[in-house]
């Protein structure tokens, strides 16, 4: 199984409007837990999930990577509404400067 899969799995499913798979399956190689399953990070926008809690939200991604479930050890999921994402990506406003005149 490799992160294309489960991309098209994802998007298939969801439709998303922004999608990030990470594999990092290679950093847990090794560890006796794996079992060979693979280790993803998902950070996935769908209108979808517009009025959901998380728990509902991973719920979908969850029944949209049942295919490959057997396949995968962990996954780490971040799900946003389109109105969410754009909020947390909105560019940091710096805080006005203050000047002080001392006399």
């Amino acid at each position: 199984m490799n992160k294309e899969i489960l991309g098209t799995l994802l998007r298939d499913a969801l439709n998303p409007e922004f999608l990030e798979i990470n594999d990092r399956t290679g950093s847990h190689s090794g560890h006796a837990s794996s079992g060979g399953g693979g280790h993803y990070e998902v950070r996935i926008v769908s209108s979808q999930f517009a009025g959901l809690a998380p728990l509902a939200r991973h719920r979908l991604v969850n029944t949209a990577t049942d295919p490959v479930r057997q396949e995968i050890h962990a996954l780490s999921i971040k799900a946003y509404s389109p109105e969410e994402f754009a909020t947390q990506n909105q560019p940091k406003t710096q805080r006005p400067a203050i000047a002080l005149n001392v006399l």
